[in-house]
């Protein structure tokens, strides 16, 4: 194979000074990705903004970026108010280690032992009873409430302290949007204020923690945890990784929920199959691998609405030494990056790939595999919440369509499937809603 040189590909047209490539990629990220494909083939440069760069490698082997041992986290961590060292910018042994201290309370059997699904579906329904007697929701409001009560109940956060707790982790995910620090009201700014809020209570908590013999709540089990050499996780660790915990079980979910919201207010039959579905339970289990096998269309509705809307569109990591990768020569301290969004919506493993089918997830007759899995990441960093992002979200539905059809309603979409928002995270405009008729 004649390897290129990654500096030959193409930086693509339509930059900004200073901001790069972030004004396109906000209103339109599909398009300027699929355009960028068409024009200059699967290798391409992104300006992020201020000084960063990505050589994408937007074809399926660029997904190995997140397997190779050449590559590694570490840019992501660096000056980042929103990840800190979490287990997301660390690798090697300190990755092993403090995955491998959380791992055990995110199994389907820890989120069992923690009663996760019990408190989520308490966590919904409280949302949910709300929804009676309107005649319209925000998707976008309702299902970040509900995932975001969610995660803060599982930290051990009380019901009356939610809205403050909510209110200051929205500015702390400003943190995913490259600015400077320095300058007051910046997004970087009021999200290191807002870090600071949140770690001094996080602290309290680890506080607690500590103190009890609390080893099966995710909080207790991360807290007590140790690893195979009997090595636990120091303060700042359980604060990185419990600030980061909120924001991978939250965004996720959140969005996905409110776009399933949006394409079953938008597709009646697709809504009537979920009710049916639903319906046919005497109750609602909490467990992962009961509920699964019960709301296969539930599951599925979910999985479809993340593929087409996956929160990251774009991945990357550091390569800490020079290599040949996927037919180019990559020096190193380059950013490798592929996309997840792209990958997501391949014709050539989704037929028809821009449209909404539930139902193409019930035809698979094994388990997804990594690239249908893609918009949880990959490798050693695949994400830790996936069971429990699974089953909230599956959760969700199942419980809306039965309190909905209960109440005589079914949601109703007003106007058109809205267009996303990509930065910093994928997901509809914030003031969609849905009608309730």
């Amino acid at each position: 194979m004649t390897l290129r040189a990654a500096q030959s590909a193409p930086l693509l047209d339509r930059r900004w000074p200073v901001i790069g490539h972030l004004p396109a990629l906000a209103r339109d990220s599909l398009g300027f990705l699929r355009q960028a494909r068409r024009l200059h083939g699967p290798a391409f440069w992104i300006d992020m903004g201020f000084g960063n760069r990505i050589f994408v490698l937007a074809e399926e082997d660029g997904f190995e970026v997140f397997r190779h041992r050449a590559f590694d986290s570490s840019h992501m961590g660096a000056g980042s108010v929103l990840l800190g060292r979490s287990m997301l910018t660390v690798d090697g042994k300190e990755h092993r280690r403090v995955r491998g201290v959380s791992s055990p309370a995110f199994t389907p059997g820890g989120l069992s032992r923690a009663r996760v699904g019990e408190l989520i579906t308490e966590t919904i329904m409280r949302q949910l009873d709300t929804w009676r007697g309107r005649d319209r929701i925000c998707a976008v409001a309702e299902t970040k409430a509900v995932a975001l009560d969610v995660i803060f109940r599982v930290m051990g956060i009380e019901v009356t302290e939610l809205a403050e707790w909510g209110r200051w982790y929205n500015e702390l995910i400003l943190g995913g949007i490259t600015s400077p620090k320095s300058i007051p009201g910046s997004p970087a700014w009021r999200a290191m204020r807002a870090r600071r809020w949140l770690e001094k209570r996080v602290r309290g908590i680890i506080t607690r923690a500590r103190a009890s013999d609390d080893r099966d709540s995710v909080v207790g089990t991360m807290v007590h945890g140790r690893d195979e050499e009997g090595a636990g996780m120091s303060e700042a660790e359980l604060i990185d990784n419990l600030l980061i915990l909120a924001l991978a079980g939250h965004e996720t979910t959140a969005s996905t929920l409110a776009w399933s919201m949006i394409h079953l207010a938008g597709s009646p039959a697709s809504w009537d199959r979920l009710v049916a579905e639903a319906a046919a339970m005497d109750e609602v289990p909490t467990d992962w691998s009961t509920l699964a096998e019960r709301v296969p269309y539930a599951l599925g509705v979910f999985r479809e609405s993340l593929r087409l809307y996956p929160p990251v569109h774009v991945d990357s990591r550091h390569a800490h030494e020079s290599l040949e990768f996927c037919g180019y020569a990559i020096p190193e301290d380059t950013i490798v990056g592929t996309s997840i969004l792209l990958m997501s919506r391949d014709p050539a493993r989704y037929p028809d790939p821009d449209a909404w089918r539930p139902e193409r997830w019930l035809r698979l007759d094994r388990k997804p595999t990594p690239l249908e899995n893609c918009q949880f990441g990959g490798g050693a960093h695949f994400c830790l919440g996936y069971h429990m992002a699974l089953l909230e979200g599956t959760l969700f539905l199942v419980h809306a369509a039965r309190e909905v059809a209960a109440a005589g309603r079914r949601p109703a979409l007003l106007g058109a499937i809205p267009k996303p928002r990509y930065i910093p995270l994928t997901r509809p405009p914030a003031k969609v809603e849905i009608g309730l008729v």
